[in-house]
């Protein structure tokens, strides 16, 4: 079976350290490539000052991080030089279509799969799309921030 693992983009810091987020996210990748050893795996996230304000664009850090814990280079496809959610997906799309998957696995955070399936559904719509919501390590109170603002970005999607 012909799998892909679209790993959504998360901040790191200034030295390149990757964000709680970032790696509760890569850590689900981790699991799901542990029991699919088939499958390619395309890191998404470019630079922006909300995210990435380094020398090189997140899903390098990404890349570094999944190969220092076994994923093999032969793993890794072409990254996604993205700078939002929705660029994620429109960057993506073509990477996609062209390797037609059996099965599109797309890890994100919890918090985070709502939206994530509404802009893959309006910028892709890839059929056999499965959504694995990393769980947060997060605080409760930054968690509740992180919900607020994902309220607020479902909401401008609607309109």
């Amino acid at each position: 079976m012909k799998g892909l693992i679209l790993s959504l983009g998360a901040p790191n810091d200034t030295a390149g350290n990757l964000s709680p987020i970032a790696l509760d996210r890569l850590n689900a990748v981790l699991q799901i490539f542990r029991y699919n050893p088939q499958f390619l795996i395309a890191c998404t996230g470019g630079k922006g000052p909300h995210f990435n304000e380094t020398e090189h664009p997140h899903y390098h850090y990404s890349q570094c991080y999944l190969q220092a814990h076994g994923i093999p280079a032969s793993a890794l496809t072409n990254p996604v030089n993205s700078a939002s959610t929705i660029d994620d997906f429109v960057q993506a799309r073509a990477l996609i279509y062209t390797m037609a998957p059996d099965i599109l696995w797309v890890v994100t955070s919890d918090f985070h799969v709502p939206r994530a399936k509404i802009v893959q559904a309006q910028k892709v719509n890839y059929p056999n799309t499965i959504f694995w919501g990393a769980p947060s390590s997060m605080t409760a109170e930054e968690l509740e921030v992180l919900l607020a603002h994902e309220q607020k970005a479902m909401a401008a999607l609607s309109m």
